[in-house]
């Protein structure tokens, strides 16, 4: 994964012209017997997968994207219809439901829908339906190396204002809405902040930080990850993340700010391909309310399902792990990115386009 995630926040390739982006590894169409899932990197367990393509005799092709921008071009490109299912920030749904390229569910379709916890859902559009059923949530924070830094980062200025130690060992993100909300949060100013003096107190921040940024890209998840080599010492991750990169190296840890931090929600959402309908809703069925296999999904990648029956089937290293679930106090610390005003977001973006430059 990002790869990954990026947090509710609204694709600049939705307000923008399209992006020239390379797409690798696909250009077919789907085929029959055949369910195509447009998703992160490394976002499916392979078990789960195996099991249910034996059960069904079919073949999940995952298309995977490294963006939101680059998930944006390829529905652009190839279109709704290319896609049984989406993986999607709950932020973008309505978005890409009124560019047609999700279909909404059916809640008479789906059993079982009371096995999600409430507080994940969304809410309903105007006819009833739903436009996605969320996947997996979590946070932000800091991934560091512990035998690297002398000490272990507590808050966001140990990352926007670090010490001289750190010049170009830092990996940040390529994302607007995290990087300036979270800098708006250092500052202590929500992370929807809107008001000009509070963004330029952001843009001013991470101008100052950027020296220290050894690239704006999501980190690598894979052994050769800077952050395994020591080539970056500190980086801004999703939780679950990081807890696969300690997988590759022991002294890698994690910590989510004392200020709070960014809460992401990921959707599973129909895309625009009909002949594979059913089996797409089956599959939803499979990985989202099936609660063992939402167990071991969940499990697996390190990420918080939101079937709230998986939860006891797990094991206890895994459902008492603050990294996976924070405490409420984190929670109630943290916000989820929302809508901002056209102008908000056009300054937004801009100062994420500066700081690329």
């Amino acid at each position: 994964m990002f790869h990954r995630r990026t947090i509710l926040a609204v694709g600049a390739a939705l307000l923008a012209a399209p992006l020239s982006i390379p797409f690798a590894g696909w250009t077919s169409p789907a085929k029959s017997g055949e369910l195509t899932v447009l998703i992160w990197p490394e976002y499916l367990d392979a078990g789960v997968v195996r099991d249910f393509e034996e059960r069904h005799g079919v073949t999940i092709r995952q298309i995977p994207y490294d963006s939101e921008q680059q998930r944006d071009q390829l529905l652009l490109k190839k279109g709704a219809d290319a896609f049984d299912l989406v993986v999607v920030n709950r932020l973008n749904l309505a978005a890409y439901a009124r560019r047609k390229w999700l279909t909404p569910l059916e809640p008479a379709r789906l059993q079982h829908l009371d096995r999600l916890d409430r507080r994940w859902l969304s809410e309903p559009d105007e006819t009833g339906k739903w436009l996605g059923l969320p996947y997996f949530w979590g946070n932000v924070g800091l991934a560091w190396r512990a035998d690297k830094l002398a000490a272990a980062p507590t808050g966001w200025m140990d990352f926007f204002r670090p010490g001289a130690a750190l010049r170009g060992r830092i990996q940040a993100m390529d994302s607007a809405r995290e990087m300036v909300g979270l800098a708006l949060m250092a500052l202590g100013h929500s992370v929807n902040a809107e008001e000009e003096s509070a963004l330029a107190g952001a843009e001013a921040l991470l101008m100052a930080q950027k020296p220290f940024v050894r690239n704006y890209r999501y980190i690598d998840l894979s052994p050769a990850s800077p952050l395994v080599t020591g080539e970056v010492w500190m980086a801004m991750v999703f939780n679950g993340d990081a807890l696969k990169l300690r997988e590759f190296h022991p002294q890698i840890h994690y910590v989510q700010p004392r200020e709070g931090s960014l809460l992401w929600l990921d959707d599973l959402a129909l895309g625009g391909r009909q002949s594979g309908r059913e089996l797409a809703v089956a599959f939803l069925e499979h990985l989202l309310l099936d609660p063992v296999i939402a167990a071991r999904n969940a499990e697996s990648l390190h990420f918080a399902s939101p079937n709230h029956e998986a939860l006891p089937l797990t094991s206890i290293a895994y459902r008492e792990d603050p990294i996976v679930f924070p405490s409420e106090e984190e929670l109630r610390r943290s916000e989820m990115v929302r809508p901002v005003a056209a102008r908000a977001q056009r300054r937004i973006n801009d100062i994420m386009a500066r700081l690329l430059k």
